[in-house]
């Protein structure tokens, strides 16, 4: 197996190159004519059409010549609108005078479990005690489906369940039967 595989890998490396596709089907090459100018690039100024002549109409744009200023005073008084005249109700909110206080004491040594329970949950010992007074809602349902069988027969399947959501109980009711033999014909 390992001389199967050295020999793929040495015929691999020593096989000819593929040869070029001919002429026809190599991508376009895009070169630059030679120039007779010196000059590495070609100017830009001068193109090679006459000028039109056309101009934009209105005043001509110029950039400022101002430089900004390096200090800002202080802001307006008002912003660029009207004040809305709006105040909360109530008392101003006033920061208090003194910090607070950093000693809170000792804590108490009264620690783990409290000495007696602070709630008692009803039990009952009759479980037909707990039993919901009112309407149950339980959700039925009816229906029937057929299934066909490897040996070519068809089952019809009828069902009926019961879905108690109060009580936590599912019922379901199967029954089956076997009607008028149906012959199916493979393709």
């Amino acid at each position: 197996m390992k001389f199967l595989v050295l020999s793929c890998v040495v015929a691999v490396v020593l096989a000819e190159p593929p040869r070029f596709r001919p002429a026809r089907f190599r991508s376009q090459r895009i070169e630059l004519a030679p120039t007779t100018t010196d000059a590495p690039m070609e100017s830009t100024t001068d193109g090679g059409y006459a000028p039109s002549g056309w101009k934009p109409a209105g005043q001509p744009f110029t950039l400022p010549n101002e430089q900004p200023a390096d200090s800002y005073g202080a802001p307006q008084e008002s912003g660029p609108y009207a004040p809305s005249g709006w105040k909360p109700d109530g008392q101003p909110f006033t920061l208090p005078n003194e910090p607070p206080s950093t000693n809170y004491g000792t804590p108490d040594n009264t620690y783990g479990a409290p000495d007696a329970e602070t709630t008692t949950a009803p039990t009952t010992d009759n479980p037909q005690a707990e039993k919901l007074d009112g309407p149950v809602e339980v959700q039925k349902s009816v229906g029937e489906y057929y299934v066909l069988l490897p040996d070519g027969r068809l089952q019809k399947v009828e069902f009926m369940t019961e879905n108690d959501i109060q009580n936590m109980k599912y019922t379901a009711r199967l029954q089956l039967r076997n009607p008028a033999p149906l012959f199916v014909f493979g393709p």
